[in-house]
């Protein structure tokens, strides 16, 4: 008997503690942070990139006009583009878009992430034919957004922030609690993305041969870098970043879900790492910065924290030897060339 009481016991026990985390405390606000700033920085660059040509892309004279645009639109979408078709109202919106975007990046908080996913939404669906993908997992993260608290780091009056949310720490609210069922949504959405990524390439058969890479260095639609062109046409180079391409995919929903600090964080860093390459050598700058603000979810405030502590000390280690590096010889032995009765 006494063992079958104390299974219930735990359980409970557990299920307790689980729910005190979720409405106690919020959680993950640095890598919300992050994520904030990347799509407000992300959506400011691709409007930006194109700016010379926003009338083409999404002006009411652009080639896909606003009837073909209002046809492609998914069920329950929306655009403001499309509300009126005079010259003033699109470049009311189109800079509206930047400003609002840049101030989110900066400021973050609940109505600007509202005022953000209307304006970035009607951006998107007023020419889906030049979205670069990053939009898809964007367009789902911005919802969750909205319940989050999104500046408690790298925003003015963050501290104070991050003091008051301390102060109500250990009460249950239901606000703390839609900030960590938003936060978990990003990560799971997050992990399935990645998941049903590497499943697909797995799946593949240039994939499975390795020579994945080698085709995409080719394709003619990207800014591909020359040297990316050429490091892909070697085999063995290919091969491995295909099969580690798809092992860090494939990895990361189980790496975000270890409790030991070091799995989460190599995995992560480097599904960040394949991101920046995918900017570097691709020219796909927006959709790398929204991929990575979403990885940065993915990360507990711990482990931010044990990294910052980590990049500390190597700096001070770094900067110890170069200060244990002997001067040059003017510096040095400038003592040997001064007077008698100054060493004196």
């Amino acid at each position: 008997m006494r063992d079958m009481t104390r299974g219930p016991r735990a359980v409970t026990v557990r299920l307790d503690r689980a729910i005190a985390r979720m409405a106690c405390r919020e959680h993950r606000l640095i890598g919300i942070a992050l994520l904030r700033i990347a799509i407000g920085v992300g959506t400011v660059m691709y409007c930006l990139a194109d700016y010379g040509n926003r009338q083409f892309f999404w002006g009411p004279n652009s080639y896909n006009s606003p009837q073909l645009a209002a046809k492609a639109i998914p069920h329950l979408g929306f655009s403001l583009f499309l509300v009126s078709h005079s010259q003033w109202w699109f470049e009311l919106l189109f800079h509206a878009t930047i400003l609002v975007a840049a101030a989110f990046a900066v400021f973050g908080g609940r109505a600007l992430t509202v005022a953000m996913a209307v304006l970035m939404w009607s951006l998107y669906y007023r020419n889906q034919d030049i979205l670069e993908g990053g939009n898809n997992l964007v367009e789902i993260l911005i919802i969750f957004m909205v319940f989050t608290v999104s500046n408690a780091y790298f925003a003015p009056g963050a501290k104070r922030r991050r003091e008051r949310l301390r102060a109500a720490a250990g009460q249950p609210t239901i606000r703390t609690a839609a900030h960590n069922l938003a936060a978990y949504l990003i990560v799971f959405q997050t992990a399935v993305l990645y998941l049903t990524a590497g499943y697909w390439k797995i799946a593949g058969k240039v994939w499975q041969d390795g020579v994945a890479m080698y085709y995409v260095s080719r394709i003619t639609g990207f800014q591909m870098s020359s040297a990316y062109a050429h490091w892909m046409s070697n085999a063995t180079l290919g091969t491995a970043i295909c099969y580690f391409t798809i092992f860090i995919e494939l990895g990361f929903p189980f790496a975000i879900l270890s409790n030991r600090g070091w799995v989460r964080k190599s995995i992560t860093l480097s599904v960040e790492a394949m991101h920046l390459g995918i900017m570097a050598f691709m020219g796909l700058v927006p959709f790398a910065l929204l991929m990575i603000g979403a990885d940065c979810v993915c990360l507990r405030d711990e482990d931010y924290r044990a990294m910052w502590i980590r990049a500390r000390r190597v700096a001070r280690a770094a900067g110890g030897r170069l200060r244990a590096v002997p001067l040059p010889f003017p510096a040095a032995a400038a003592h040997i060339a001064e007077p008698e009765e100054q060493r004196a």
